[in-house]
């Protein structure tokens, strides 16, 4: 309950103490990044708190597809600002840095082993780790490789919010401050 007060009053508070994501320069009125994120969080956690999850529980409601959505808004700020290819090499290091922060704080699929969702958990922690065949924006310009290394370390994390989701509905993993692990700076 504390955690959905600390992010209430995050939101709440953000447009107060000035935009995080600041270099990004964009529309005010897109939510940012660390305003997205947590209140698609808490929407997940309000599932496993509510009273249908387990019988009646709605797959829909593990979709980590909106951290694409929230990465989407991130990088068309940085579209619009002063400073594009700064502002979108830095939405990757921040994700990155994320993604990182997330694997690492998952277990091992063995240690899942003969729970009911231990062999989806295992696909989901091989896809978060992320490997790939390659340099996925190769061949591109300059603008829009930039602009594909940004968007590929937003799916990097959504692969990894992913895996977490898995793990949550298993129960071995606790919630995260998604506020702090959404902040870009």
């Amino acid at each position: 309950m504390l955690t959905r007060f600390a992010v209430l009053v995050a939101m709440l508070c953000a447009p107060l103490v000035g935009q995080a994501q600041s270099w990004g320069d964009g529309s005010l009125s897109t939510p940012r990044f660390e305003q997205c994120l947590p209140v698609q969080m808490v929407a997940f956690e309000q599932v496993l708190d509510g009273a249908a999850y387990g019988w009646d529980w709605q797959r829909s409601a593990m979709n980590s597809h909106w951290v694409q959505h929230c990465g989407y808004l991130a990088i068309g700020i940085c579209d619009v600002s002063d400073r594009t290819f700064n502002c979108q090499r830095r939405l990757r290091e921040a994700w990155d840095a994320q993604s990182a922060d997330l694997r690492a704080g998952l277990p091992a699929p063995g240690d899942a082993d003969g729970l009911l969702l231990s062999p989806l958990y295992a696909q989901a922690f091989a896809l978060a780790q992320g490997r790939d065949a390659g340099d996925d924006c190769a061949g591109w310009d300059y603008r829009r490789q930039v602009w594909c290394r940004a968007f590929r370390e937003a799916l990097r994390l959504e692969a990894a919010v992913h895996a977490w989701q898995v793990a949550r509905l298993m129960g071995i993993v606790g919630p995260l401050d998604w506020v702090a692990l959404s902040d870009l700076e």
